[in-house]
């Protein structure tokens, strides 16, 4: 065989086997390349589905929580209608030293408007925990005319405001502030500021002339069917209990203005109490 032929013998199948090498080289890569993908996929597919058992996860335990939150909201809403219930003081209400709010018994069907004097300590209507006497009250009978609150929302110890009037106010889902004689002066100044308040429109203070108040708490907030009897007081807890419970749905005419036409009162009803002039918006037929 010619030396020539040899020659390109040889460079055939040394091309040959470079291109056997260099197929098995792209082979190797390219498996390489798969198995990267495939780890990286993979990976990518477990974390997915990692992130995705995690938020199903979280989303189960919030909805859980929510429920749970629900149910207790549910229980304590349920447990606050419950006659005799006592909430526990929150520290703001710990500080004044008030009780926390008592649920006192409902007046609903048999409140009446009477035309003379209540001797409020002989009805039950009120805030009866630890054996004090239901008084002030919280519901109840009560005059056919409320306590007015355009003039003045203040309604001092001196000037022996009718408590069967601002029973008729409680009705209409007002906030009543009473307090007695031994409450410190600071203190009944501050409560006239806030019957000033226009951030509390609902909300009155009347003096307690008939004695102390029960339990040496000298100041007591109530709305229907709710009291909490406190030491002393401050705008926050004031406030607080404004904003939970006026107009609240337990009263049996929440949202009525106060009544303060007194004119057509009948000879030996009570007579006004700082009463202003009557308004024609501020009236009603509903007991």
């Amino acid at each position: 065989m010619p030396k020539n032929s040899n020659r390109r013998d040889d460079v055939r199948r040394a091309n040959k086997d470079r291109r056997s090498r260099l197929d098995e080289m792209r082979r190797k890569q390219r498996a390489a390349e798969r198995r990267k993908n495939m780890i990286t996929y993979g990976a990518a597919i477990v974390v997915a589905l990692a992130l995705v058992g995690t938020a199903i996860l979280l989303a189960y335990n919030k909805a859980h929580k929510d429920d749970a939150a629900k149910n207790r909201i549910k229980n304590q809403l349920k447990a606050e209608k419950t006659e005799g219930h006592q909430s526990k003081p929150t520290a703001a209400e710990a500080k004044d030293q008030c009780t926390g709010v008592h649920t006192d018994p409902s007046a609903d069907s048999t409140r009446k408007h009477l035309p003379n004097e209540i001797d409020y300590s002989k009805e039950k209507f009120g805030d009866t925990a630890d054996g004090a006497p239901p008084i002030p009250p919280s519901g109840g009978n009560h005059n056919q005319v409320s306590l007015g609150d355009q003039v003045t929302r203040f309604y001092p110890v001196a000037d022996k405001p009718r408590p069967e009037r601002a029973v008729h106010n409680l009705e209409h889902g007002y906030i009543v502030v009473w307090y007695d004689s031994k409450l410190p002066a600071e203190q009944v100044q501050l409560l006239q500021s806030m019957a000033k308040d226009p951030s509390m429109p609902r909300l009155i203070v009347v003096g307690w002339w008939q004695g102390d108040l029960p339990l040496d708490k000298h100041v007591v907030l109530t709305s229907w069917q709710k009291s909490e009897r406190c030491g002393s007081i401050d705008t926050a807890v004031t406030r607080n209990f404004y904003n939970v419970h006026v107009d609240a749905p337990q009263a049996p005419e929440a949202g009525l203005p106060a009544i303060q036409n007194a004119d057509q009162l009948p000879a030996g009803q009570l007579p006004p109490v700082s009463s202003p002039s009557p308004s024609p918006s501020a009236t009603s037929t509903k007991k």
